[in-house]
């Protein structure tokens, strides 16, 4: 006999759960049924390995991609639009998944829908996993009752964020090498090559020039306290961590970040897009205008522009038009009010937001094939002050030396 652990339901839907002693699980769920509870689950905690438990642990620190969730969401809405329950559909997609931390979230969404939760609530109970735009977007298919059309909605708007993200790192990609290498280079010059230079100067008893000196300082500093440089480095970088974690931290982060040269520009470019179009998806969700704002609130990904959108619902939740508020934030472009407005008036306000959207991604996708271009002059600039400080570091008590033996 094993004692199996179970949930189950009554028939007025109350769910208990507790052990049972039987055979197998056959004959386990068939007492079950006996004593008037329909089986959810019936589990032999015997039979989870310990190398299962292990997997599952270390799933839990795997990071997922966006190409995980869209793939998972575009499986799902092909299943269900072909007519596929929604249990067999989750239980289809979840033996597709590579990724173990979203197999094993899957699954216990699977469970919680058979313990009598919706999909948007059992996806809720995985909110570590599963985003809040996709979350209240699953939330108003099922209202609607069409649940497949926000699922390919949803893997579109991540489609998009991941495609973004990919352009501004190809983009990036060349400046942060470089600067990456100049840093070594810095590195290597101070370590190896300063201190042969400072021994020979030394011998000659020169009254070396400042840049030298200074160069052989910070020899001597980095030779001397690497150890507390890493520990400062280390500390200051758990510091600001820290500080981001803090919603005050986070807000003032994120307002540098819209407000920083050359970056500053294509950033709020990046959240307007994402505003229209995740604002555009639940209009056609059918989510209403304030539970649309508060979602995108939620999900546009800066503290700043997350406060403004916020503000901007309060006084729409008052009776005042979408677009007057967003005028008065002073952050949307005079561009987006145009087009709200005439949303608004005409009735179009879901495909002028599409229209929107689209507009600021062919900016973005302007701006990042010029960050490139953009950034090299200050790379050029910032190699060239650094070539010059070691130039004249070096070749300065240099020529002091050649002029101590022409005057013998």
């Amino acid at each position: 006999m094993t004692d199996f652990k179970y949930k189950a339901r009554d028939r007025y839907g109350v769910l208990s759960s507790g052990e049972v002693s039987a055979e197998n699980e056959k004959v386990a769920a068939r007492l079950l049924e006996g004593q008037g509870l329909i089986p959810i689950s019936i589990i032999d905690p015997s039979a989870i390995s310990v190398t299962f438990q292990l997997e599952k642990w270390f799933s839990s620190f795997q990071k997922i991609k966006p190409e995980d969730m869209i793939t998972l969401t575009r499986q799902l809405s092909s299943v269900i639009d072909a007519g596929i329950p929604l249990l067999e559909g989750l239980e289809a997609v979840s033996e597709q998944i590579v990724r173990k931390r979203l197999k094993f979230a899957v699954q216990r969404v699977r469970k919680n829908i058979e313990g009598g939760d919706t999909f948007s609530e059992a996806l809720a109970r995985e909110k570590d996993v599963f985003s809040p735009m996709m979350i209240n977007m699953i939330r108003a298919g099922e209202r609607a009752g069409i649940l497949p059309e926000v699922l390919d909605r949803v893997s579109n708007l991540t489609e998009k964020d991941m495609q973004t993200a990919d352009k501004i790192k190809t983009a990036t990609r060349y400046p942060l090498i470089v600067l990456v290498t100049l840093c070594i280079a810095f590195v290597i010059m101070n370590i190896f090559i300063i201190p042969k230079f400072a021994s020979f100067f030394a011998s000659f008893k020169l009254d070396l020039p400042w840049a030298t000196r200074l160069l052989m300082v910070t020899n001597a500093f980095i030779m001397n306290f690497w150890p507390w440089v890493l520990i400062a480095v280390a500390v200051l970088s758990y510091t600001f961590s820290r500080v981001l974690s803090t919603e005050r931290g986070r807000y003032q982060w994120d307002k540098f970040m819209l407000s920083a040269p050359v970056f500053g520009p294509l950033f709020i470019k990046i959240y307007l897009s994402r505003f229209g179009r995740t604002f555009s998806a639940m209009l056609a969700a059918g989510v209403p205008v304030l539970e649309g704002l508060s979602i995108v609130s939620a999900t546009i990904g800066n503290k700043v522009i997350a406060r403004v959108v916020l503000d901007v619902r309060d006084q729409v939740a008052q009776g005042k038009s979408l677009a007057d508020p967003m005028r008065g934030s002073h952050l949307f472009p005079p561009i987006v009010i145009s087009m709200v407005t005439i949303g608004e008036k005409s009735g179009t306000l879901e495909t002028m937001l599409t229209k929107l959207a689209n507009y600021f991604d062919r900016e973005v996708d302007y701006t990042v094939d010029n960050l490139t271009p953009l950034l090299e002059p200050i790379l050029i600039f910032g190699l060239a002050i650094m070539l010059l400080f070691f130039a004249l570091g070096v070749f300065l008590p240099m020529w002091d030396i050649v002029k101590i033996n022409k005057s013998f």
